[in-house]
């Protein structure tokens, strides 16, 4: 006996409110760094996944309480209190306290927290490569620095001999 079948998904209005997943509002995939607070204060560095305007999926090296009030200093946004609501390994869900508005989601997506090193194709310069557009470094003889050395220290010991008779000056 076959047995065929079809499934249909009702849409009803709170569906349609909090999206397919349940959630309130929709994610968008980021890569910011962040640090955490926890209620001692203590930081903990954290990397953003994902972020919408009502929470974002964090990635902790660290133990996190479930369910915990945290602050949580998101980069091209600021920080922003939240509260931690699960745990999936070292992956952490969080609901802001205050929704956040969509210019601030876009510039956490907008954040370059890593400063790409040069490749091949973008070489580091070399001395080699700059000599020409350098000025010459020419020494002055060594008869001339060691003059200008004791010269510089006579002086300064000046000041300081001058200092100190001021002061035996002023207390005699």
């Amino acid at each position: 006996m076959v047995l065929t079948a079809q499934l249909f998904l009702q849409e009803d209005d709170a569906a349609l409110e909090q999206g397919v997943s349940g959630r309130q509002a929709p994610r968008r995939p980021v890569d910011a760094g962040a640090t955490i607070r926890d209620k001692d204060a203590r930081p903990i560095d954290a990397k953003v996944v994902d972020i919408s305007t009502t929470g974002c999926l964090i990635v902790v090296d660290g133990t996190i309480a479930v369910p915990s009030g945290i602050s949580i200093g998101i980069a091209g946004i600021g920080r922003v209190s939240a509260q931690i609501v699960r745990r999936n390994g070292s992956r952490y869900g969080c609901a802001f306290d205050q929704p956040l508005s969509d210019s601030a989601i876009q510039a956490a997506r907008a954040v370059e927290t890593v400063v790409p090193f040069a490749i091949a194709g973008d070489p580091l310069p070399t001395g080699d490569a700059t000599s020409e557009a350098l000025p010459e470094f020419r020494r002055l003889p060594m008869r001339t620095r060691a003059l200008v050395i004791v010269g510089a220290s006579l002086a300064l010991w000046g000041v300081v001999v001058t200092g100190a008779v001021a002061v035996v000056a002023a207390l005699g």
